[in-house]
């Protein structure tokens, strides 16, 4: 479904995703400054690719080693700059989630006229911005407390929590209004939409990260491809679960 929508219409596509994808490749940049940076301050030059080889091999055993060496090595940003990248991070899960609404009513409704720079900002609104807000701090706080055990409760906390964000829009788009108990129970409800799709789902997220990497040797360049294609099968992939657990509850209810 994703594949046909995509080459269906893939100039609208890019130009749906084109702000996350400008995103994609400021951070790229500034990533790599960054890590150059901190090569630099290594000692560690990549001009001389075999010294440079040398010296991180060297760096490595010595934290091997004496553990206690890693903070000395560790790459470590201003309280300035957390808060930017943490600022750049929720503007683009935002401008993310935009995105995934716009497709999802495009799936549902052939008809529907996606409006770039609208759709792709819509989140922005007083419609969906304090809710999706706030499912995306309490999202990344579940994750990452998940992480901080173990890597698989993180995953899956991940999983079972991935379709608030659509979830929100549907209960948003339905009631035409939002609430703080609506963004607490969208977590309740995606874990049960998510019920049976799980395995799905991570097999997606694998396909995604072993394009990720491909990605990161282009210097994300191919994200004007990548990143469209990724929000199209998101989005294809919650408009089928809720469409069985539609169908599941009416079944139930009859």
């Amino acid at each position: 479904m994703a594949h046909k929508t995509f080459f269906k219409d893939i100039k609208g596509n890019i130009a749906l995703n084109i702000f996350p994808i400008l995103m994609r490749l400021i951070a790229m940049y500034f990533g790599t400054r960054i890590y150059n940076s901190w090569l630099a301050q290594l000692g560690v030059s990549m001009n001389n690719p075999e010294e440079a080889s040398k010296k991180l091999t060297a760096i490595t055993q010595q934290m091997a080693t004496d553990p206690s060496t890693a903070t000395k090595y560790a790459l470590s940003l201003t309280p300035g700059s957390n808060v930017v990248v943490y600022a750049f991070l929720i503007f683009f899960v935002l401008v993310c989630a935009g995105v995934g609404y716009a497709m999802v009513d495009k799936m549902r409704n052939p008809d529907y006229e996606i409006n770039a720079f609208k759709d792709s900002l819509q989140i922005f609104g007083n419609r969906y911005f304090f809710p999706t807000l706030f499912i995306t701090v309490l999202l990344g706080i579940f994750v990452e407390a998940g992480l901080s055990f173990y890597l698989i409760p993180g995953i899956w906390f991940f999983l079972m929590f991935s379709q608030s964000f659509y979830v929100l829009k549907d209960d948003v788009d339905k009631t035409g209004k939002w609430s703080l108990r609506m963004a607490f129970a969208s977590f309740g409800r995606s874990a049960r939409v998510i019920r049976g799709h799980k395995t799905t789902l991570l097999f997606i997220c694998i396909e995604f990260f072993l394009w990720e990497i491909i990605n990161l040797m282009t210097h994300e360049i191919l994200s004007i491809w990548l990143h469209p294609y990724e929000q199209l099968t998101l989005a294809a992939f919650y408009t089928k679960i809720s469409e069985l657990d539609k169908a599941e509850s009416d079944q139930k209810a009859a």
